[in-house]
């Protein structure tokens, strides 16, 4: 890409002057490294995009353009810091609420396991035989040696019992 001669000055004016510009953000903004990538991207910009009009004080125009872009880099790394500090927030919340909810779902399945084993034997026994092993209500009977009704009417009792006390642990 060729510059005009003028714009080629100005491109000199800060490669000779670089140092000068680098203090002169680092001043502003107190990091070295910061204020070295602001002049690159003066640099840059002046080449790609040389000033429309003639720049009759050079190092004022480095200078201004120089805190410009400083300006414009460092709001735009406060928008991204507060980007992932919100990123941050939300996941050490959603982290948290998933902490809540397994240790909510554990409290409960433990007043479950207590309601459960509080009930009468047979009732815990026809129960568990029906909803852990998933055995139909006359193998239950036949297992156990009672009546099929006495099954229903056990398995009847240990629901309600389960309903009752498990409504009240909500």
């Amino acid at each position: 890409m060729l510059l005009h001669p003028e714009h080629s000055q100005l491109v000199i004016t800060l490669v000779y002057h670089y140092d000068e510009l680098v203090g002169y953000v680092k001043r502003r903004f107190g990091d070295h490294h910061f204020a070295q990538d602001v002049v690159h991207d003066v640099c840059l910009e002046l080449m790609e995009r040389p000033p429309l009009s003639k720049v009759h004080t050079p190092m004022a125009f480095l200078r201004k353009l120089s805190r410009n872009r400083a300006i414009d880099r460092y709001r735009q790394y406060q928008t991204q810091q507060a980007h992932l500090t919100i990123l941050q927030q939300t996941a050490v919340h959603s982290h948290q609420m998933d902490g809540e909810r397994v240790l909510h779902f554990v409290q409960r399945l433990e007043a479950l396991k207590q309601i459960i084993e509080a009930l009468p034997s047979r009732q815990r026994q026809v129960f568990l035989l029906h909803k852990l092993h998933e055995m139909p209500q006359q193998e239950i009977a036949d297992e156990l040696g009672i009546s099929r009704n006495m099954v229903t009417q056990h398995f009847s009792k240990a629901m309600t019992a389960i309903n009752l006390s498990w409504g009240s642990t909500a």
